[in-house]
């Protein structure tokens, strides 16, 4: 949802710019020298505040895929932890059902010769 609005924010300063602009040129009566050198300024302008804003954008881009890779070695951390708990548990309770096991065939052995 933020890429839509930021795009649609950058088209929108975009074409305000370029109608504003058009604006000017038709309601500003100048020579042909005049409007060529404000034509090359306002592209000029165009041209940072796009630099600016491609800057800003790339900025935000890293920084949202360094937070997505924080919380990727994190939730990869507590996954290992959890299966080292796991694996914790499950040689427990083998051991407890070794021990019965053998307990039962001691028993089993008792009752044979007894």
């Amino acid at each position: 949802m933020t890429k839509k609005s930021n795009s649609s924010g950058f088209s929108g300063f975009v074409m305000g710019l370029l109608i504003g602009g058009i604006v000017g040129l038709l309601y500003a009566p100048k020579s042909g020298e005049e409007t060529r050198s404000m034509l090359l300024s306002e592209g000029e302008e165009l041209k940072q505040k796009t630099r600016l804003t491609l800057q800003e954008t790339q900025k935000k881009a890293l920084e949202s895929i360094q937070e997505a890779q924080q919380r990727a070695e994190k939730l990869n951390k507590e996954a290992r932890e959890r299966i080292a708990q796991l694996q914790k548990i499950a040689q427990q309770m083998t051991e407890e059902q070794k021990q019965s096991l053998e307990k039962g065939v001691e028993e089993a052995k008792d009752a044979i010769k007894g």
